[in-house]
């Protein structure tokens, strides 16, 4: 006798391009989540994938859009007929849509879960209008349970909405695949490298970085990722200054990202804001220290002083400070190393973080039975 398994729907972003949401959906969906639910992703991509900005705003045809995927999914809801609905938001103007969805999926009798991706939404709720607060609160107070990414965030959605709706979700990596390391006599050359992988957007600090590259004179930086070609055009000449100093490689594979993290000494993520990094995840795995921005959930993952050194969001002297110490001291790189690779082994491996989901799927789904026993 066959086992039903219980249907999961991921209202989520798919690649291209690689981001953090995207990436997370794609293993999420190919995972050993699949041996307990039915998996399926209603992809929330939009056409235009290869552009990246960093800015979020309203735009009629962003409109149109968030209106043909809401009738896409709900004939998906009404074919697929889910017991459960994830949606990842970004938020800012996408939480609106994201919003309807989750009424969407309410309106058709599944339990939902809404997964907020950014470190932010704090700072971002309290400087909404006092209208925009209301909605805001009007759509938080619609999903069965809210995700966080980050402790702040939990604590501020606990706060507001009570602990029993919100569950605490990291990101997570897989370790095994960043294993291997380049011996440096491999490498070419004897300077060290700081690797950054990522958007090119100034919001995550890419000007920052030039300015530490251009003091830092005997260090290579590689930055791996796709471009805002509105900020590209700002920064030209001056990556062109630089030289052979900086390298910038256009979006690679997975595969070819990790031989990246294998040759690189250290990693850098001077982010004005985010939200919980896979990137720093990847690099704490692959051995590597980091040097990052005391944003979003980046502190939940990386210990200063012990997993890499954090400093202060869009403050040049300290990163440049930060990076110098690192370069110079190749054993305090050795061990912060080693430390981030052994606290990625305990709290962020994919099987760990993937059985906590299951959990509060399980939850969820028992709660659902239950209310319909009783009704």
């Amino acid at each position: 006798m066959s086992v039903v398994r219980p249907r999961l729907l991921l209202v989520s972003p798919l690649p291209p391009p690689m981001g953090g949401i995207a990436t997370w959906t794609r293993l999420v969906a190919a995972s050993r989540l699949q041996e307990r639910f039915t998996v399926r992703v209603f992809d929330t991509s939009a056409r235009d994938k290869e552009n990246v900005s960093s800015v979020s705003r309203f735009r009629i045809d962003k409109g149109l859009q968030a209106a043909g995927l809401a009738l896409r999914l709900l004939r998906e809801l009404v074919r697929f007929r889910p017991n459960l609905v994830h949606v990842n938001t970004p938020y800012n103007w996408a939480l609106f849509r994201d919003g309807l969805f989750v009424l969407l999926a309410r309106m058709t009798g599944t339990s939902t879960l809404l997964h907020f991706r950014g470190g932010d939404f704090p700072e971002v709720v309290r400087s909404s209008s006092s209208i925009r607060r209301l909605v805001i609160r009007a759509i938080l107070s619609l999903p069965d349970r809210l995700l966080a990414v980050d402790r702040h965030t939990e604590a501020f959605l606990a706060e507001n909405f009570g602990s029993d709706v919100v569950r605490y979700l990291p990101n997570f990596v897989q370790g095994e695949d960043f294993d291997h390391r380049i011996p440096r006599v491999d490498r070419d050359g004897n300077q060290p490298e700081v690797l950054y992988v990522g958007w090119i957007l100034e919001t995550k600090g890419i000007g920052d970085l030039l300015c530490a590259a251009r003091a830092l004179k005997g260090v290579r930086f590689t930055l791996v990722g796709p471009v805002d070609a509105e900020f590209m055009a700002k920064i030209r000449e001056e990556i062109a200054s630089l030289g052979d100093r900086v390298q910038l490689i256009p979006p690679q594979p997975s595969l070819r990202i990790r031989e990246f993290y294998a040759r690189a000494d250290l990693f850098v993520l001077p982010s004005w804001r985010e939200g919980f990094p896979n990137v720093i995840l990847e690099a704490m795995a692959a051995g590597l220290p980091v040097v990052a921005t005391t944003v979003g959930a980046i502190p939940d993952a990386v210990r200063h002083e012990k997993d890499g050194l954090l400093v202060p969001p869009r403050d040049t002297e300290a990163l440049t400070a930060a990076l110098e110490r690192l370069v110079s001291d190749s054993n305090a790189r050795k061990r912060m190393g080693e430390s981030g690779k052994a606290r990625v082994r305990e709290n962020f491996e994919m099987d760990r973080v993937l059985e906590r989901l299951a959990g509060i799927y399980d939850e969820l789904l028992e709660r659902r039975s239950s209310t319909s026993a009783s009704d």
